[in-house]
C-alpha cells in the first residue's frame, strides 16, 4: 500500500527555474491554500506528470514549462521529483525533466531522460526511461492504474466534471478505469486463438481425410505389389517351359533343313538346265523366224561372205555422215534465222503497240488540253491543236497555277495577321476578365474567412455570460457588501458584547425566579425580531433587484428598443423579444428558402452546362475521329502529302481518272494477246507460221516458235495492269468508304458553331444566377446576423425578465411580512419586557434574557461578519472574473466589427468586379463574333483558292504525265525503229528461203544412199541369222541330254517332303516364340506396374500410416484445446461481468451515502452510475450514465442539474471511485472542490470530508489533498483535528510561485 512523501518542482509554469520548491504530503490530510493564480493547480499537474508522464490539457508548445522570456534566458530546464513509499520499506524517487528552447519566433519542447530510483534494504537501483517504460513501472509500484491516476486521483480542474460529459466520453473514461480494453483484448485474443484453432482444426480434418486416404491407398498399393510379384514369378516359369519347347522345335527344323539342302543342289541344277533349254529353244525359233531363207552352204562360206559386206557398207556410212554434218549446219543456220525473225516479229509488235500508245497519248493530250481550258475558262484552245499550241497552253496553265499559289499564300498571310490581331484583343479582354474574376474570388474567399472568424468569435462571445450590466451590478453589490461588512465589523466592536455578557452573567444566579414567563415572552419577541430582520433583508433584496434592473435598463435599453422597435416594458419584454426573435427566424428561414431555390436553379443550369460540355466533348471527339479517318485514307493514297478533309473529292476524282486510263491500257494489251494467240492457233492447227505462211519441216522449229509466242504472251500479260488497277480500285473504295465521315465532319463543324453559341448563353445564365445567389447569400447573412443579434440578447432579456419577476415577488413578500407585523403589534418588545422586569422585581429573568440576547447577538454578529467576509471574497473573485470576461468580450466584439468592416470592403470589391465583368463580357462576345466571322470568311476564301489551285495542279500534273510519255516515245526513236525492223524482217525471210532449198537437195541425196545400205543389210542379216540358227540348234541338243539325266534322279520329291517337315517345325517354333513374347510382354508390363507401385509406396505411402496417426492425434488435441479455450473465455467473460457488477454496486453505494450526507437540497434524493450492457461484435460492452433519483424516479443528470450539482456529483463520484479502485494507493486530490457550490452545500461537503477522513484515518496510506482558496471551507472541515500545518502557495516579488508551511491555527 503506497503513499506519496514529497514533491519537488522547478521550472514548471510560474515556479522558478533557478530554485526548487518542495512540498511534503501528510497523513491523512494535506491542505494547500492560496489565492487564484498563485500556482496551486500546478502542484496537481506535477503530481500527475510525475506519476503518469501526461502533460496537462492545453499545454502544447511549452505552456507547461516556465516561460524563458520571464527569466531572460533562451532555454529553460524544468524538473519534477516525487518521492513515495511502498510496503516492505522501499522508497522510490521518480524524476522527470523537460527542456524548452526559444529560437527567434519558434519554440521547441523536448522531453529529457527520466529516472526511477529505488532504495530498499540498503540497495539503490536506478532505472532510466531509455531502459524501461517508467509510466508502467510507477503505476505498478503505486498499485493503481494510470486511468485512475488520471481521472480520479490527480484529476485536473479543467477535466473535473468528466462524470457529466457526453455518453461517448463517459464510456471511454469508465472503460479505462475498469481496464475494459485489457480484458476485452484478452477475450478477443482468446476468440482469435479459438478461431485460429478452429481454422487449424478444419485444415487438420482435411489433412486427416487426405492422410487416411493415403493410408488406405498405401495398403492397397502394398497388396497389389505382392500380387504382382507372384504373377511375375508364374509368368517367368511359363516362359522357361515355352523356351525349352521352342528350342526343341528349332532343333528339329534345323535337322530337316540340313537334309533338304543335300537334295536342293540337284533340284537347282535341274531347274537351271531346264531354264537354259527354254531360252535356247526360244532363241532358235526367233533366229529361224528372222531368216529370209534358210541357206544350205557351209558355215565357212557364210562367214567369208559376211566379211565383204562390211567394207562396202562402211563407205556408204562415211558419206551419209558427211551429209548429216552439212544438213546440221544448214539446220543451225535456218534455226538462227528463224529465231532472229521471231525476235524481229516480237519487236515489230512492240513497236506497233508503242506507236498505237503514242497516237492515243496525242489524242488524250488534245482532249485533256481542251477539257482543262474549258474547266479553267482559258480561251483559244477549242479546235485543232498542234504542238506549239499545246506548249503555249502548258505555259499559260503553269503561270495560272503559280498565280493561284501566290494568291493562296497572300490570303493565308492576311487571314493569319487578322486572326492574330483579333486573338490578341480577345486575349487582352480575357486577361481583364480573369483578373476581375480572380479579384472577385479572392474577395469571396476573404468574406468566407471573415464569416468563419465572426462565427467562431460569435460562439466565443455567446459563451461569455457576463455583460456590462452584470458587472455594474457586481460593482454595486461589492460596494454595498463592503459597506455592510465594515458596518458589521464596526457594530461588533462598538457593541463590546463580551464585557456586557460577563457583567450580566454575574447577576444570573440572582435572577432565576421569573425565567419561565419572561423566556416565553422573549421567544415571541425574538420571533418578531426575526420577522423584522427578514423584512429588512427582503427590502434590501428589493432595493438590490431594482438597482440591478435599473442598471440593465440603462445598459441595454437603447439596443433593446432598436431590437423590439420602440419602447419596452420589463413585464412584457420577454414576450416581445420572443415575437421579434420568431419574426427574425422566420425571415431568415424565408431568405434561406429563396436562396435554396436559386441554388437549385444554379445546380440545374450547371447540370445543363455539364451536359452541353459533355456533348461538345463527344462532338469534338467525333470531329477528330472523322478527320483522322479521312486523313488516314488520304495518307494511304499519298503518304508524303499533308492532306485535309477538303481534299477527299479531288482524290476520288483523280483515282477514277486513273482507273479509266488503266482499263484502256488493259484493252490494248488484250488485242496484242489475241494476235499472238491467233499465231499459236495457226501453228498448232495448220502447222504453219501465221506471218510467213510457211509450214514447219521439223518439230524443233515448231517448239521454238511455241516458246517464243509463250514468252511474248507472258510479256503482254495483264497481271501488272490488273494489280495496279486493283490497287487503285482498293484505294478508291477506301476513299468512298470514308465519304460519310467527311460529310459527318462538315455537319459537325456546322453544329459546333450553334453549340458554342448555346454554351456561351448557358454560361452567361450561370453567371447571372451565381450573382443572384451571391446577393441572396448576403441577404441570408444579414438575416442571420439579425437573428444572432437577437439570440445574443437572450440571456440579457432573460435576466431583465427574471429580475422583474424577482422584484414583483420581493414586493409581495415585503407586503406580506409588513401585514404580519401589523397584526402582531400587541406583542411587547424586549425593552418593554425589561422595564416590566425592573418594575416587578424579576431581575433574574431580565438578566438571563440579556445574557441570552447578548450571546445571540454576539454569535449572530460574528456569523454575519464571517458570512460577509466570505461573500466579499467570493464577490471579489466574481468581479475579477467578470472584468476578465468583459475584456475578452470587448476583444471579441472589436474583432467581429473589424471582420464585418473587412466584409463590407470585400463586398465593394466584388461589386466593382461585377461591374467590370458586366462591361467586359459584351466586349469579349463582340470580339469573338468578329474573330469567328473573319475566320469563316478567311477559310472560305482559302478553300476556294485552294480548290482552284488543286484543280490547276491536277491538270498540270496529268498534262505533264501525258507529255512525258509522248516525249519518251519520240526520244526512243519509235518511228525509225519500226521502219528498220520491217527491213530486217524482209532480209531474214529471204535467207530462210535459200537455206531451206539447200537442205532439201542434201536430204534427197542422203535418202538414196540409205536405201542402198538398207538392201545390203538385209542380205548380210540373212547370212548372220543362218549362222546364229545353226549354233542355237547345237546348244539345244546338248541341254536336252543334261535335263533328261537329272530328271532320272527324282530329287525334287525328297526335297519337298523335307521342306514341309521343316516348315512344320518352324511354325511350332514361331508359335512358341509368340507365346514367350506375349508372356514376356505381360511380365514386362507387370514389372513396370510393380516398379511404379514400389516407387509410389516409397515416395507417397511409406509413412502414410504414421502421418495419419499423428494427424488424428492433432485433430483430437485441437478439439480439446478449442473446448478449453471456449470454457476459459466464457469463465473470463463471466468473471469480468461479475467484477464489473460488484464494483459498480460498491461505487453506487459509496456515492449514494456521500450524496445523502452532503447534498442539502431536497430535489435530488440520491445519485448513482447506471451501466447498461450491450453485445457488440460478440463481446459484452457497457454504456454509462450518471442518474439522479427523485421520488424513486431515475433521470439523467446531464442537462438537468445546476453547475453546483454537477461539481458536487463529480466530487462524490471521484471519492467513490478512489475508495473502490484506489485500495493500493489511498490517495485523492481535490482541486477547488467548492466551485459553484452554495454555502449550505460547501458546509455539508466539508462535514462529509471530515467524516471520510475520520473514518479512514486508521488506514496508513490514506492521503487526502485539498487545494482551495476558501478558508471558511477549511474551518467547516475542522482541519485542526487531522493536521497541525498547511501549505500556502503565493507569489514572491518576481511573481514566481512559492510554497510555504504555516500553522493551521492561522486559518481555523
Amino acid at each position: 500500500m503506497s503513499k506519496i512523501d514529497k514533491l519537488s518542482i522547478m521550472g514548471v509554469r510560474s515556479f522558478s527555474s533557478q530554485e526548487s520548491q518542495n512540498i511534503s504530503f501528510f497523513t491523512p490530510l494535506t491542505l494547500i491554500v492560496g489565492y487564484n493564480g498563485s500556482g496551486k493547480t500546478t502542484i496537481i499537474e506535477c503530481l500527475k506528470y510525475a506519476t503518469t508522464g501526461e502533460l496537462p490539457p492545453n499545454s502544447k508548445g511549452g505552456a507547461f514549462i516556465h516561460d524563458p522570456k520571464l527569466c531572460g534566458a533562451k532555454e529553460v530546464l524544468a524538473q519534477v521529483k516525487l518521492r513515495y513509499h511502498v510496503p516492505s520499506n522501499t522508497q522510490y524517487v521518480a524524476t522527470r525533466s523537460l527542456q524548452l528552447s526559444v529560437k527567434k519566433s519558434t519554440r521547441s519542447q523536448r522531453t529529457l531522460e527520466g529516472t526511477l530510483l529505488s532504495n530498499g534494504d540498503g540497495e539503490r537501483v536506478s532505472i532510466s526511461s531509455k531502459e524501461a517504460n517508467l509510466n508502467k513501472l510507477i503505476s505498478e509500484t503505486l498499485g493503481v492504474s494510470p486511468a485512475v491516476l488520471d481521472a480520479v486521483i490527480f484529476c485536473h480542474q479543467e477535466e473535473s466534471l468528466w462524470p457529466m460529459s457526453e455518453p461517448a466520453a463517459l464510456k471511454k473514461r469508465f472503460d479505462e478505469i475498469f481496464e475494459a480494453m485489457k480484458y476485452t483484448k484478452a477475450i478477443e485474443n482468446l476468440k482469435l486463438l479459438r478461431k485460429g484453432q478452429g481454422e487449424m482444426l478444419a485444415k487438420l480434418k482435411a489433412k486427416e481425410v487426405d492422410d487416411k486416404r493415403d493410408k488406405d491407398r498405401g495398403a492397397e498399393c502394398e497388396a497389389r505389389s505382392l500380387q504382382l510379384e507372384e504373377e511375375i514369378e508364374d509368368l517367368r516359369n511359363q516362359a522357361k517351359e515355352l523356351e525349352v519347347q521352342m528350342n526343341e522345335a528349332a532343333q528339329m527344323a534345323r535337322e530337316r533343313h540340313e537334309s533338304a539342302n543335300s537334295y536342293l543342289l540337284i533340284v537347282n541344277n535341274l531347274q537351271l538346265k531346264a531354264g537354259e533349254l527354254r531360252v535356247h529353244t526360244t532363241n532358235l525359233e526367233e533366229s529361224k523366224s528372222r531368216m529370209d531363207e534358210e541357206l544350205s552352204e557351209s558355215d565357212e562360206w557364210l562367214r567369208d561372205t559376211h566379211k565383204q559386206f562390211e567394207t562396202r557398207i562402211a563407205g556408204y556410212g562415211r558419206e551419209i555422215d558427211e551429209n548429216k554434218g552439212k544438213y546440221k549446219q544448214y539446220k543451225d543456220d535456218l534455226d538462227g534465222s528463224r529465231q532472229q525473225l521471231s525476235e524481229k516479229l516480237a519487236e515489230q509488235g512492240r513497236h506497233q503497240s508503242d506507236k498505237a500508245q503514242y497516237e492515243r497519248q496525242l489524242q488524250s493530250r488534245v482532249e485533256l488540253v481542251q477539257q482543262t481550258a474549258q474547266l479553267h475558262s482559258i480561251r483559244g484552245f477549242d479546235g485543232e491543236l498542234d504542238d506549239r499550241k499545246v506548249q503555249t497552253f502548258y505555259e499559260r496553265i503553269q503561270k495560272l497555277l503559280l498565280d493561284k499559289r501566290h494568291e493562296l499564300d497572300r490570303i493565308q498571310a492576311e487571314n493569319a495577321s487578322e486572326m492574330d490581331n483579333q486573338t490578341a484583343g480577345i486575349t487582352e479582354l480575357e486577361g481583364q476578365k480573369s483578373r476581375f474574376t480572380q479579384n472577385r474570388v479572392f474577395a469571396k474567399q476573404r468574406i468566407a474567412a471573415c464569416e468563419k472568424t465572426i462565427a467562431a468569435r460569435q460562439r466565443d462571445l455567446n459563451t461569455v455570460e457576463i455583460d456590462e450590466g452584470a458587472k455594474a451590478i457586481l460593482d454595486s453589490e461589492s460596494r454595498d457588501l463592503e459597506q455592510r461588512f465594515q458596518q458589521a465589523s464596526d457594530d461588533l466592536k462598538e457593541a463590546d458584547l463580551d464585557r456586557k455578557l460577563q457583567q450580566e452573567e454575574a447577576h444570573l444566579l440572582q435572577l432565576e425566579g421569573e425565567s419561565d414567563r419572561l423566556s416565553r415572552e422573549l421567544v415571541e419577541s425574538t420571533k418578531l425580531l426575526s420577522d423584522r430582520a427578514q423584512l429588512e433583508v427582503r427590502k434590501e433584496e428589493l432595493t438590490e433587484k431594482s438597482r440591478r434592473l435599473t442598471t440593465l435598463k440603462s445598459t441595454w435599453g437603447d439596443k433593446l428598443s432598436a431590437l423590439v422597435g420602440g419602447a419596452w416594458d420589463p413585464a412584457t419584454i420577454e414576450r416581445e423579444f420572443q415575437t421579434g426573435q420568431h419574426d427574425k427566424v422566420q425571415a431568415f428561414e424565408e431568405a434561406s428558402r429563396d436562396r435554396d431555390e436559386i441554388l437549385q436553379q444554379l445546380k440545374s443550369i450547371q447540370a445543363n452546362l455539364a451536359s452541353i460540355r459533355e456533348k461538345s466533348r463527344k462532338r469534338d471527339a467525333d470531329i477528330i475521329r472523322c478527320k483522322n479517318a479521312v486523313v488516314r485514307a488520304l495518307k494511304n493514297v499519298d503518304s508524303d502529302a499533308e492532306p485535309g478533309v477538303e481534299d477527299l473529292p479531288v482524290e476520288i476524282e483523280r483515282l477514277e481518272s486513273n482507273i479509266f486510263t488503266l482499263k484502256n491500257d488493259m484493252s490494248l494489251s488484250t488485242e496484242m494477246s489475241r494476235y499472238y494467240a491467233t499465231c499459236r492457233k495457226s501453228m498448232n492447227e495448220k502447222n504453219k507460221c501465221e506471218l510467213c505462211e510457211r509450214s514447219f519441216t521439223n518439230a524443233s522449229e515448231k517448239s521454238r516458235l511455241a516458246a517464243k509466242i509463250k514468252s511474248v504472251l507472258e510479256e503482254f500479260a495483264k497481271g501488272e495492269l490488273e494489280t495496279e488497277l486493283a490497287e487503285n480500285e482498293q484505294l478508291l473504295g477506301q476513299l468512298r468508304a470514308v465519304r460519310p465521315e467527311s460529310e459527318t465532319y462538315t455537319r459537325l463543324l456546322a453544329e459546333k458553331k450553334e453549340a458554342d453559341k448555346e454554351h456561351r448563353e448557358v454560361q452567361n445564365k450561370e453567371t447571372s444566377t451565381l450573382r443572384r445567389l451571391e446577393v441572396m447569400d448576403d441577404v441570408v447573412r444579414v438575416k442571420q446576423e439579425e437573428r444572432q443579434d437577437f439570440e445574443s440578447m437572450s440571456k440579457t432579456i432573460l435576466a431583465i425578465s427574471q429580475t422583474h419577476k424577482d422584484i414583483v415577488e420581493a414586493e409581495a413578500q415585503v407586503d406580506r411580512i409588513m401585514s404580519q407585523q401589523q397584526s402582531s403589534s400587541t406583542i411587547r418588545s424586549t425593552q418593554e419586557i425589561t422595564e416590566l422586569q425592573n418594575e416587578c422585581g424579576e431581575r433574574l429573568k431580565t438578566v438571563k434574557d440579556k445574557v441570552a440576547k447578548l450571546s445571540n447577538d454576539r454569535q449572530r454578529m460574528r456569523d454575519t461578519v464571517n458570512a460577509l467576509g466570505l461573500e466579499r471574497s467570493e464577490l471579489k473573485n466574481k468581479l475579477s472574473d467578470a472584468v476578465r470576461q468583459l475584456e475578452r468580450k470587448k476583444e471579441y466584439q472589436d474583432l467581429i466589427q473589424a471582420q464585418k468592416n473587412d466584409i463590407i470592403t470585400q463586398k465593394e470589391i466584388i461589386q466593382e468586379a461585377d461591374r467590370d465583368l458586366e462591361s467586359v463580357e459584351p466586349q469579349i462576345s463582340k470580339a469573338r463574333a468578329i474573330r469567328d466571322d473573319i475566320l469563316q470568311k478567311g477559310r472560305d476564301k482559302e478553300k476556294k483558292v485552294a480548290n482552284e489551285r488543286d484543280g490547276l495542279a491536277s491538270s498540270v500534273s496529268e498534262l505533264k504525265r501525258i507529255d512525258g510519255d509522248i516525249q519518251d516515245y519520240l526520244n526512243r526513236g519509235g518511228p525509225s525503229n519500226l521502219k528498220s525492223n520491217e527491213q530486217a524482217i524482209q532480209a531474214l525471210e529471204k535467207t530462210i528461203q535459200r537455206i531451206d532449198e539447200d537442205m532439201n537437195a542434201l536430204a534427197a541425196r542422203t535418202n538414196k544412199m540409205k536405201e542402198e545400205m538398207l538392201s545390203s543389210d538385209a542380205k548380210k542379216k540373212n547370212i548372220m541369222e543362218n549362222l546364229t540358227y545353226r549354233k542355237a540348234a547345237r546348244d539345244v541338243d546338248i541341254l536336252k541330254q543334261a535335263v533328261a539325266e537329272l530328271e532320272s534322279r527324282r530329287a525334287h520329291e525328297d526335297y519337298e517332303r523335307l521342306e514341309a517337315e521343316a516348315k512344320q517345325f518352324e511354325a511350332q517354333r514361331h508359335l512358341k516364340n509368340a507365346e514367350i513374347g506375349a508372356i514376356i510382354g505381360a511380365s514386362k508390363s507387370k514389372d513396370e506396374e510393380l516398379a511404379i507401385k514400389v516407387k509410389e509406396w516409397e515416395t507417397q505411402y511409406k509413412s502414410a500410416a504414421q502421418r495419419y496417426r499423428e494427424t488424428h492425434i492433432k485433430v483430437e488435441t485441437t478439439k480439446a484445446a478449442i473446448e478449453d479455450i471456449g470454457r476459459y473465455s466464457t469463465a473470463l467473460d463471466n468473471a469480468i461481468m461479475q467484477y464489473h457488477g460488484m464494483k459498480m454496486e460498491e461505487v453506487n453505494r459509496i456515492a449514494g451515502e456521500l450524496w445523502q450526507s452532503t447534498y442539502q437540497g431536497t430535489d435530488i434524493d440520491t445519485i448513482l452510475i447506471r451501466s447498461e450492457g450491450e453485445a457488440t461484435g460478440g463481446r459484452n460492452s457497457y454504456n454509462y450514465r450518471v442518474c439522479m433519483v427523485k421520488r424513486d424516479t431515475e433521470m439523467d443528470m446531464r442537462g438537468r442539474c445546476s453547475a453546483g450539482q454537477k461539481v458536487l456529483a463529480s466530487i462524490i463520484i471521484r471519492l467513490a471511485l478512489a475508495e473502490s479502485f484506489g485500495v493500493g494507493c489511498g490517495l485523492i486530490a481535490l482541486d477547488e472542490p467548492t466551485t459553484n457550490l452554495d454555502s449550505d452545500n460547501i458546509k455539508a461537503l466539508a462535514e462529509s470530508l471530515h467524516s471520510i477522513i475520520k473514518a479512514r484515518r486508521s488506514q496508513k496510506n490514506f492521503q487526502l489533498i485539498v487545494i482551495t482558496h476558501d478558508e471558511e471551507f477549511l474551518r467547516h472541515m475542522r482541519c485542526s483535528d487531522f493536521c497541525d500545518d498547511f501549505w500556502r502557495v503565493s507569489r514572491d516579488e518576481k511573481q514566481n510561485s512559492r510554497i510555504e508551511r504555516e500553522s493551521i491555527a492561522t486559518i481555523v
